[in-house]
Protein backbone atom coordinates (compact mmCIF):
# COMPACT_ATOMS: atom_id res chain seq x y z
CA UNK A 1 0.00 0.00 0.00
CA UNK A 2 2.48 2.64 -1.19
CA UNK A 3 2.25 6.19 0.11
CA UNK A 4 -0.78 5.45 2.33
CA UNK A 5 -0.24 5.98 6.05
CA UNK A 6 -2.07 4.73 9.11
CA UNK A 7 -3.28 8.30 9.65
CA UNK A 8 -4.64 8.40 6.08
CA UNK A 9 -6.68 5.24 6.68
CA UNK A 10 -7.91 6.49 10.05
CA UNK A 11 -8.98 9.79 8.49
CA UNK A 12 -10.78 7.99 5.66
CA UNK A 13 -12.46 5.58 8.06
CA UNK A 14 -13.77 8.18 10.49
CA UNK A 15 -14.89 10.45 7.68
CA UNK A 16 -16.96 7.61 6.24
CA UNK A 17 -18.38 6.35 9.56
CA UNK A 18 -19.54 9.54 11.24
CA UNK A 19 -23.19 8.91 10.32
CA UNK A 20 -23.36 5.71 12.38
CA UNK A 21 -21.19 6.79 15.32
CA UNK A 22 -23.87 8.13 17.64
CA UNK A 23 -26.15 5.13 17.13
CA UNK A 24 -23.56 2.42 17.62
CA UNK A 25 -20.41 3.53 19.39
CA UNK A 26 -21.12 6.75 21.28
CA UNK A 27 -23.30 4.71 23.62
CA UNK A 28 -20.11 3.49 25.32
CA UNK A 29 -17.72 6.40 24.75
CA UNK A 30 -20.20 8.83 26.33
CA UNK A 31 -19.88 6.91 29.59
CA UNK A 32 -16.35 8.28 29.97
CA UNK A 33 -17.32 11.95 29.61
CA UNK A 34 -18.19 12.79 33.21
CA UNK A 35 -15.12 11.10 34.76
CA UNK A 36 -12.83 12.78 32.23
CA UNK A 37 -14.32 16.24 32.73
CA UNK A 38 -14.24 15.84 36.51
CA UNK A 39 -10.57 14.90 36.28
CA UNK A 40 -9.47 17.82 34.10
CA UNK A 41 -12.05 20.43 35.03
CA UNK A 42 -12.10 20.80 38.79
CA UNK A 43 -15.02 23.18 38.30
CA UNK A 44 -15.39 24.25 34.69
CA UNK A 45 -17.06 27.64 35.05
CA UNK A 46 -15.09 30.29 33.22
CA UNK A 47 -12.38 27.90 32.02
CA UNK A 48 -11.31 27.39 28.43
CA UNK A 49 -11.38 23.71 27.46
CA UNK A 50 -10.23 22.01 24.27
CA UNK A 51 -11.80 18.70 23.28
CA UNK A 52 -9.40 16.95 20.90
CA UNK A 53 -10.98 14.31 18.63
CA UNK A 54 -14.39 15.65 19.61
CA UNK A 55 -16.29 13.30 17.31
CA UNK A 56 -19.96 14.18 17.31
CA UNK A 57 -19.54 16.73 20.08
CA UNK A 58 -20.81 15.21 23.30
CA UNK A 59 -17.86 15.95 25.58
CA UNK A 60 -17.59 19.52 24.26
CA UNK A 61 -21.28 20.03 24.97
CA UNK A 62 -21.03 18.57 28.46
CA UNK A 63 -18.12 20.90 29.22
CA UNK A 64 -20.09 23.88 27.93
CA UNK A 65 -23.09 22.84 30.04
CA UNK A 66 -20.75 22.83 33.04
CA UNK A 67 -19.78 26.44 32.42
CA UNK A 68 -16.67 26.07 30.27
CA UNK A 69 -15.79 28.02 27.16
CA UNK A 70 -15.34 24.82 25.15
CA UNK A 71 -13.91 24.19 21.69
CA UNK A 72 -14.09 20.86 19.88
CA UNK A 73 -11.83 19.77 17.05
CA UNK A 74 -11.75 16.65 14.90
CA UNK A 75 -9.83 15.72 11.78
CA UNK A 76 -12.93 14.27 10.08
CA UNK A 77 -15.08 16.96 8.47
CA UNK A 78 -18.15 14.72 8.75
CA UNK A 79 -17.67 14.38 12.50
CA UNK A 80 -17.44 18.16 12.80
CA UNK A 81 -20.64 18.49 10.74
CA UNK A 82 -22.50 16.08 13.04
CA UNK A 83 -21.19 17.89 16.13
CA UNK A 84 -22.51 21.19 14.76
CA UNK A 85 -25.87 19.57 14.03
CA UNK A 86 -26.04 18.02 17.49
CA UNK A 87 -25.06 21.21 19.31
CA UNK A 88 -25.74 24.37 17.29
CA UNK A 89 -23.99 27.42 18.65
CA UNK A 90 -20.97 25.59 20.08
CA UNK A 91 -17.50 25.80 18.57
CA UNK A 92 -16.48 22.83 16.40
CA UNK A 93 -13.76 22.90 13.76
CA UNK A 94 -11.49 20.63 11.78
CA UNK A 95 -8.17 20.15 13.51
CA UNK A 96 -5.21 17.82 13.86
CA UNK A 97 -4.54 16.60 17.40
CA UNK A 98 -0.87 16.04 16.54
CA UNK A 99 -0.41 19.63 15.29
CA UNK A 100 -2.82 21.93 17.08
CA UNK A 101 -3.61 25.36 15.65
CA UNK A 102 -4.07 26.91 19.12
CA UNK A 103 -1.51 29.26 20.62
CA UNK A 104 0.78 28.31 23.49
CA UNK A 105 -1.03 28.48 26.82
CA UNK A 106 -4.46 29.06 25.28
CA UNK A 107 -6.43 26.60 27.44
CA UNK A 108 -7.07 25.77 31.08
CA UNK A 109 -7.96 22.14 30.32
CA UNK A 110 -7.54 19.69 27.44
CA UNK A 111 -9.37 16.38 27.00
CA UNK A 112 -8.94 13.65 24.41
CA UNK A 113 -11.51 10.86 24.72
CA UNK A 114 -10.30 7.73 22.90
CA UNK A 115 -8.49 9.85 20.31
CA UNK A 116 -4.81 9.03 20.71
CA UNK A 117 -5.51 5.46 19.54
CA UNK A 118 -5.96 7.01 16.10
CA UNK A 119 -2.81 9.14 16.08
CA UNK A 120 0.24 8.10 14.09
CA UNK A 121 2.38 9.62 16.85
CA UNK A 122 0.43 9.59 20.14
CA UNK A 123 3.25 11.19 22.10
CA UNK A 124 3.29 14.13 19.69
CA UNK A 125 -0.36 14.59 20.58
CA UNK A 126 0.48 14.63 24.29
CA UNK A 127 3.23 17.21 23.73
CA UNK A 128 0.84 19.39 21.75
CA UNK A 129 -1.74 19.20 24.55
CA UNK A 130 0.92 20.33 27.00
CA UNK A 131 1.95 23.21 24.74
CA UNK A 132 -1.55 24.71 24.47
CA UNK A 133 -2.22 24.46 28.22
CA UNK A 134 -1.62 27.25 30.70
CA UNK A 135 0.65 26.57 33.67
CA UNK A 136 -1.37 24.53 36.13
CA UNK A 137 -3.71 23.34 33.37
CA UNK A 138 -4.99 19.77 33.32
CA UNK A 139 -4.90 17.19 30.55
CA UNK A 140 -6.70 13.89 30.36
CA UNK A 141 -7.13 11.13 27.81
CA UNK A 142 -8.82 7.75 27.65
CA UNK A 143 -7.85 4.55 25.82
CA UNK A 144 -9.33 1.07 25.73
CA UNK A 145 -8.05 -1.68 27.98
CA UNK A 146 -7.25 -5.06 26.46
CA UNK A 147 -8.76 -8.51 26.90
CA UNK A 148 -6.19 -9.29 29.59
CA UNK A 149 -7.70 -6.44 31.65
CA UNK A 150 -11.26 -7.72 31.45
CA UNK A 151 -12.47 -6.32 28.12
CA UNK A 152 -15.10 -8.75 26.90
CA UNK A 153 -15.53 -6.67 23.75
CA UNK A 154 -11.85 -6.81 22.86
CA UNK A 155 -11.72 -10.52 23.66
CA UNK A 156 -14.74 -11.13 21.44
CA UNK A 157 -13.36 -9.28 18.42
CA UNK A 158 -9.65 -9.89 18.82
CA UNK A 159 -9.96 -13.53 19.76
CA UNK A 160 -11.87 -14.42 16.60
CA UNK A 161 -9.52 -12.39 14.44
CA UNK A 162 -6.40 -13.96 15.92
CA UNK A 163 -7.89 -17.43 15.52
CA UNK A 164 -9.03 -17.17 11.90
CA UNK A 165 -7.77 -14.04 10.12
CA UNK A 166 -4.71 -13.55 7.99
CA UNK A 167 -3.10 -10.74 9.98
CA UNK A 168 -0.32 -10.26 7.43
CA UNK A 169 -2.40 -7.94 5.25
CA UNK A 170 -1.34 -4.92 3.21
CA UNK A 171 -1.64 -2.19 5.85
CA UNK A 172 0.76 0.53 6.98
CA UNK A 173 2.44 0.24 10.34
CA UNK A 174 0.26 1.39 13.25
CA UNK A 175 0.97 2.14 16.92
CA UNK A 176 0.21 -0.95 19.06
CA UNK A 177 -3.46 -0.95 20.06
CA UNK A 178 -2.94 -1.31 23.80
CA UNK A 179 0.45 0.35 24.27
CA UNK A 180 -0.95 3.42 26.01
CA UNK A 181 -3.30 1.48 28.26
CA UNK A 182 -0.19 0.41 30.17
CA UNK A 183 0.06 2.77 33.17
CA UNK A 184 3.84 2.80 33.23
CA UNK A 185 4.14 3.58 29.53
CA UNK A 186 1.55 6.35 29.54
CA UNK A 187 2.85 7.92 32.74
CA UNK A 188 6.35 7.97 31.28
CA UNK A 189 5.04 9.44 28.02
CA UNK A 190 3.16 12.17 29.86
CA UNK A 191 6.24 13.07 31.87
CA UNK A 192 8.33 13.19 28.68
CA UNK A 193 5.70 15.47 27.10
CA UNK A 194 6.21 17.97 29.91
CA UNK A 195 3.52 17.05 32.44
CA UNK A 196 3.83 16.33 36.14
CA UNK A 197 1.94 14.03 38.51
CA UNK A 198 0.47 11.64 35.91
CA UNK A 199 -2.31 9.44 37.28
CA UNK A 200 -4.15 6.33 36.06
CA UNK A 201 -7.82 5.52 36.69
CA UNK A 202 -9.73 2.48 35.45
CA UNK A 203 -13.19 3.15 34.01
CA UNK A 204 -15.54 0.16 33.94
CA UNK A 205 -17.71 0.85 30.91
CA UNK A 206 -20.22 -1.44 29.20
CA UNK A 207 -21.53 -1.71 25.64
CA UNK A 208 -25.01 -3.14 25.18
CA UNK A 209 -27.15 -4.20 22.24
CA UNK A 210 -30.31 -6.12 21.46
CA UNK A 211 -29.05 -8.98 19.28
CA UNK A 212 -25.77 -10.61 18.16
CA UNK A 213 -25.98 -9.07 14.68
CA UNK A 214 -25.74 -5.65 16.32
CA UNK A 215 -22.14 -6.39 17.33
CA UNK A 216 -21.20 -6.83 13.67
CA UNK A 217 -23.06 -3.67 12.72
CA UNK A 218 -21.14 -1.75 15.37
CA UNK A 219 -17.80 -3.15 14.18
CA UNK A 220 -18.29 -2.48 10.47
CA UNK A 221 -20.21 0.80 10.68
CA UNK A 222 -18.74 2.72 13.61
CA UNK A 223 -15.13 1.69 14.32
CA UNK A 224 -12.08 1.76 12.08
CA UNK A 225 -9.15 -0.38 13.23
CA UNK A 226 -10.70 -3.86 13.20
CA UNK A 227 -12.45 -3.42 9.85
CA UNK A 228 -9.12 -2.44 8.26
CA UNK A 229 -8.12 -6.07 8.78
CA UNK A 230 -11.51 -7.75 8.43
CA UNK A 231 -12.28 -6.17 5.09
CA UNK A 232 -9.01 -7.56 3.69
CA UNK A 233 -9.94 -11.18 4.40
CA UNK A 234 -11.38 -13.60 1.87
CA UNK A 235 -15.18 -13.82 1.89
CA UNK A 236 -14.96 -17.32 3.39
CA UNK A 237 -12.69 -16.31 6.25
CA UNK A 238 -14.66 -13.15 6.92
CA UNK A 239 -17.89 -15.15 7.23
CA UNK A 240 -16.21 -17.57 9.66
CA UNK A 241 -15.08 -14.63 11.82
CA UNK A 242 -18.45 -12.86 11.63
CA UNK A 243 -20.32 -16.04 12.58
CA UNK A 244 -18.01 -16.72 15.50
CA UNK A 245 -18.33 -13.16 16.80
CA UNK A 246 -22.13 -13.45 16.73
CA UNK A 247 -22.08 -16.85 18.41
CA UNK A 248 -19.80 -15.60 21.18
CA UNK A 249 -21.86 -12.43 21.59
CA UNK A 250 -24.99 -14.52 22.16
CA UNK A 251 -23.36 -15.94 25.31
CA UNK A 252 -23.45 -12.48 26.92
CA UNK A 253 -27.21 -12.08 27.25
CA UNK A 254 -28.08 -10.68 30.68
CA UNK A 255 -31.30 -8.97 31.74
CA UNK A 256 -32.69 -8.95 28.23
CA UNK A 257 -29.64 -7.50 26.46
CA UNK A 258 -26.21 -8.46 25.26
CA UNK A 259 -23.85 -6.77 27.71
CA UNK A 260 -20.12 -6.62 27.04
CA UNK A 261 -17.61 -5.20 29.48
CA UNK A 262 -15.59 -2.53 27.66
CA UNK A 263 -13.25 -1.02 30.27
CA UNK A 264 -10.99 1.95 29.62
CA UNK A 265 -7.89 3.54 31.10
CA UNK A 266 -7.99 7.23 31.95
CA UNK A 267 -4.76 9.16 32.34
CA UNK A 268 -4.55 12.68 33.73
CA UNK A 269 -1.67 15.05 34.42
CA UNK A 270 -0.88 18.69 35.13
CA UNK A 271 1.25 21.19 33.23
CA UNK A 272 3.85 22.67 35.62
Amino acid sequence: MPDVTFKDLEHKGWTEKADAYDTWFATVTRQAIDPLLDAVGGGLTGKRLLDICCGTGHLTAAAAAGGADADGIDFAVTMVAHARQNYPGLSFNEGDGEALAAADGAYDAVACAFGILHFSEPEAGMAEACRVLKAGGRYGFTVWLGPDKGSEMMRLIGGSMRKHANLDVDLPEAPPMFRYSDPEISKAALSKAGFRDPEFTRLDLEWTCEKPEDVLTMIYKSIVRAPMVLERQTPVIRKIIDDEIMEKASRHFRDGKIRLAFPAAMFTATKP
